[in-house]
């Protein structure tokens, strides 16, 4: 009986310690651990802390071990960063060695053949210090070695600068201009010489002579713009948008941007030809015209730098308040001018086209009537006002400086790309596009409470709701945009018809008039 009971004790005590165990483990679930791991860091505490009386606080040890180890079950693991921008940005600054040669195990360095310029970025950005616009002295830094690497790995590249900064909506491009000897791109041949898609691309082959690299951080790999076509030249100032920052995004506008699957990369590429056409500036006198030879194998027209410049000694004449027409040149290719071919343009008897002149390439002075109100200049210093630098700010492109000191200039842009016209954009009427009116009575009524009628014996005979005039449109309002000429809507339509129907009438009367006319000299001839 006494073993009995000594088992029956002992079979006690184990179902205890078994149901001890488990509501441990169920207290320990939600931390994801073991009994044993539990245990093991009390006892380790214990022996780091050297506590006293364990067995008495062993409960209050457990707990803050607990306490200490917590974390939710559900709780997401930490977000891993992306840091292959700073990994590329490090890669800047690694010297390239040369790799020996398998043969006799010496390295030696390998001439490239060419010799791109690239500008001081460094000095420029101190320069640019004066207009208070500039991507600081370590991304200047950055962006000057990784320019240095694009000047190295492409060839065709005579020169490369840091064109600026475009601002986007998920990330920003860093923007770099190069310029070749000429455009790589070159039309069929099979094309008529005034085939539209073949002098799309003529007339745009002074801007192609420009390549545009974008990267989204300095030190990762320059991605190059797509070449331009003149038909987007042309509709780019109409359009107004925000970059994304996915050059593979669709470009959805109204004006329509032309062409079929066309992408942020050519928007962004037009964009960019506008704003170098409208703000790139240069002192007069620093570049000089090189007009097209072909017995010198010149066969478009450039700009060339003129190498013995030098600035007046009073740098002020180039400020706001004197503003001389003299003082800037704009040097980037223009707009050219649409084709205005003769209804005989066509071969000769010997199947010889006529020859199409290459589009020039002025150097265009600034106007100070129509370009006064475009740009603000200040001297940067009043002390010393005549050696100052100049820094010249747009209104029209916000974000696009000049800055002048001494024989040095530097163009810089960084911005969101958008022309500022002061004015509510609107689109531009076009034939087909009659803007509706903001308000009529169809559209917008005010509504009471309706008036219920009741016959005698109070059944509901009617329900009438009395409408109440609008308040809009008063007499005398006219339509949306009824006060800008080229933006009229249906009334222009309507008026433009009038006037067509009208003149028509006239033609008619005039060929009757003339008939008449010529009837009665017959008749007079005839009696004669």
């Amino acid at each position: 009986s006494r073993g009995g009971g000594r088992l029956g004790r002992m079979a006690d005590a184990d179902g205890k310690m078994k149901g001890i165990s488990a509501d441990l483990q169920a207290y320990l679930a939600p931390n994801n651990m073991s009994v044993f791991d539990h245990l093991t860091e009390v006892l380790t505490n214990v022996a780091l802390h050297k506590t006293e009386k364990p067995v008495e606080n062993f409960f209050q040890i457990s707990r803050d071990v607990l306490e200490n180890s917590f974390r939710w079950t559900d709780q997401q693991p930490p977000m891993k960063q992306d840091l292959s921008a700073q990994a590329e940005s490090h890669n800047l600054f690694k010297v390239r060695q040369a790799e020996p040669d398998p043969v006799s195990a010496v390295a030696q360095t390998k001439p490239t053949g060419h010799d791109a310029y690239v500008p001081d970025i460094m000095a420029e950005t101190e320069l640019l210090g004066w207009s208070g616009l500039s991507v600081g002295s370590v991304n200047a830094c950055r962006i000057m070695l990784s320019i240095r690497q694009l000047a190295r790995e492409r060839p065709e590249l005579k020169s490369v600068r840091f064109f600026g900064k475009v601002l986007g909506i998920t990330s920003d491009y860093y923007v770099c201009e190069g310029e070749v000897t000429g455009c790589n791109e070159r039309p069929p041949k099979s094309l008529k010489p005034n085939h539209p898609e073949r002098r799309d691309l003529e007339k745009a082959a002074l801007h192609n002579r420009f390549k545009y690299f974008v990267c989204h951080s300095p030190g990762s790999s320059w991605i190059t713009l797509p070449n331009l076509r003149y038909y987007q030249l042309l509709a780019v100032p109409a359009i107004k948008r925000l970059f994304t920052g996915n050059l593979d995004a669709p470009v959805n506008t109204f004006p329509p941007f032309p062409g079929p699957g066309q992408t942020e990369a050519h928007y962004l590429r037009a964009k960019l030809a506008l704003i170098a056409e409208r703000t790139l500036l240069s002192p007069t006198g620093f570049f000089a015209e090189h007009p097209a030879d072909p017995e010198a194998k010149r066969l478009q027209n450039a700009i060339i730098p003129v190498g013995d410049w030098a600035p007046p000694e009073d740098l002020t004449v180039y400020a706001a308040e004197q503003w001389p027409a003299a003082a800037w040149v704009r040097h980037y290719p223009p707009v050219p001018d649409m084709d205005a071919f003769p209804e005989d343009f066509g071969p000769d008897e010997e199947g010889k086209w006529p020859e199409i002149d290459p589009e020039p390439w002025p150097l265009r002075p600034c106007d100070p009537e129509a370009d006064g109100n475009l740009w603000m200049a200040r001297a940067c210093a009043r002390q010393y006002a005549k050696n100052a630098p100049v820094c010249l700010l747009s209104r029209e492109f916000p974000g696009a400086v000049v800055v002048l000191q001494g024989k040095r200039f530097v163009n810089f842009y960084m911005g969101l790309g958008n022309m500022e016209t002061e004015k509510m954009y609107t689109p531009v009427f076009f034939k087909g596009c009659v803007m509706p009116p903001i308000a009529k009575d169809d559209k917008y009524k005010v509504f009471r409470a309706p008036t219920v009628q009741k016959d005698e014996e109070g059944n509901v005979t009617a329900v009438v709701p009395p409408e109440v005039p609008p308040k809009y449109p008063q007499e005398g309002w006219l339509h949306y945009n009824d006060e800008q000429m080229d933006l009229r809507d249906k009334m222009y339509v309507e008026w433009g018809d009038l006037k067509k129907k009208e003149k028509e009438e006239a033609d008619k009367q005039a060929a009757e008039a003339a008939a008449a006319a010529a009837a009665a000299a017959e008749g007079e001839k005839a009696e004669g």
